[in-house]
């Protein structure tokens, strides 16, 4: 893995930056600023999450649109486009004086951040390398755990020192100023070869149509799970551990765990997607989430909740080389952004529609115990899903499947 990150450090480094920088359109950071949003603009808790889900849910049928741009305009082009659209996002919710600039805000931080900046590093990884395309696209995914573990803090303080306002114009001026000249540095001078791979230089092989193919709807249910499942989980981690009579201590500290080894399982699965291929992987990804799940179900005792998220962290940190692998070996990656753009709607609105869900049933006097146990039968039919998947591919190209490497 080093002697990898040492032969392409600046391809690496693009991507690292990519994802630490989509960190600014997620919901961790954006959830920091809610208190004085809700007071600023004299909304209730159950408005600002309806304009929320709003917002990301119009952020999410903007992305098959630019996935496909992303196959056909370059990579400087793109990247510098979409860092100038995070900016125009950070300054317009600065500037916001009404609900609807807030909204549109937060339609530009999610689509930016969120889904173009995450599309953007996880295509370019895939599209560049071949052999090292599971060791690349873990790195690149380096960036959301160090977002998650180093942002949080310096905004609360960032807050605290400027308001919540100037802490967006800094938030921008800094996107400006560091993000987008590091862009162009790292990709604006990488080999004709690299640039004609991620150019889109060529024409685009025509994609077969996703929601044509039945091995689509066998692997998607893979990549929605987890956003859909601890999007939820995550939202209502405090009433989780209240119900447990778990202090908030406890969860922040365990949370440590999950980002720890979400990076570990990273760095781990690359080389093995390199080696076995992202499909032969793919039906083991939700057995740590499932054994996570497990645990926290059985067991009430505040020790539980390391294990808990640990295990989770370890498929989360799978999942995303896993799935953009899976995408790039069963479709290609002349037309993977337009691939990836579809499938980041349908996960996008998962996220959505998961806290929505869970709310409706705890609001009901449906218990955790029984949400967690729904989840973990969830998990083992998408186990056994993605197992016929993977037969069916193997049935699709006899002699040798789908993504498997030449010998």
């Amino acid at each position: 893995m080093l002697r990898f990150v040492a032969t392409h450090p600046r391809i690496l480094a693009f991507g690292v930056l990519l994802t630490l920088f989509s960190s600014f359109g997620q919901t961790f950071i954006i959830s920091i600023f809610v208190p004085k949003i809700l007071e600023s603009f004299s909304l209730g808790t159950g408005e600002f999450g309806m304009l929320y889900a709003g917002a990301t849910l119009a952020s999410a049928f903007c992305l098959p649109y630019f996935g496909r741009m992303i196959d056909r305009v370059s990579l400087t082009r793109f990247s510098l486009f979409t860092g100038l659209g995070l900016v125009a996002a950070c300054f317009t919710m600065a500037a916001s004086w009404n609900v609807p600039m807030l909204f549109m805000a937060i339609v530009g931080l999610r689509l930016t951040g969120q889904g173009l900046l995450s599309l953007t590093a996880s295509t370019t990884m895939a599209r560049v390398f071949d052999e090292g395309r599971g060791k690349a696209l873990s790195v690149s995914s380096l960036g959301y755990p160090l977002g998650e573990g180093l942002l949080p803090l310096l905004v609360v303080l960032l807050i605290h020192a400027t308001g919540w306002r100037a802490s967006w114009w800094i938030l921008g001026a800094l996107i400006l100023f560091l993000l987008l000249p590091a862009m162009y540095s790292l990709v604006g001078r990488q080999s004709h070869t690299a640039k004609a791979a991620i150019a889109g230089a060529g024409p685009v092989r025509p994609r077969p149509s996703l929601y044509r193919d039945p091995i689509f709807y066998l692997l998607l249910p893979s990549n929605l799970f987890l956003p859909m499942v601890l999007t939820a989980l995550f939202l209502y981690q405090i009433p989780l551990a209240e119900s447990r009579g778990w202090s908030a201590a406890t969860m922040a500290s365990a949370f440590i765990g999950f980002a720890v080894f979400r990076m570990i399982a990273s760095l781990i699965v690359g080389p093995m997607i390199d080696r076995h291929t992202s499909l032969k992987i793919l039906p083991y990804l939700l057995i740590p989430a499932a054994l996570g799940l497990l645990i926290l179900v059985s067991f009430s005792s505040p020790w539980a909740a390391f294990p808990y998220l640990i295990l989770v962290g370890v498929s989360q940190g799978m999942a995303g080389p896993v799935m953009t692998a899976v995408w790039a070996e069963v479709y290609g990656v002349e037309s993977l952004g337009a691939t990836k753009g579809a499938v980041a709607t349908l996960g996008v609105i998962a996220t959505a529609l998961g806290p929505v869900a869970l709310g409706i049933l705890l609001g009901t006097g449906i218990g955790f115990d029984s949400v967690i146990k729904t989840c973990i039968a969830a998990a083992l039919g998408v186990i056994a899903i993605s197992w016929i998947g993977n037969r069916r591919l193997h049935a699709r190209s006899p002699g040798r499947a789908v993504g498997d490497r030449p010998q």
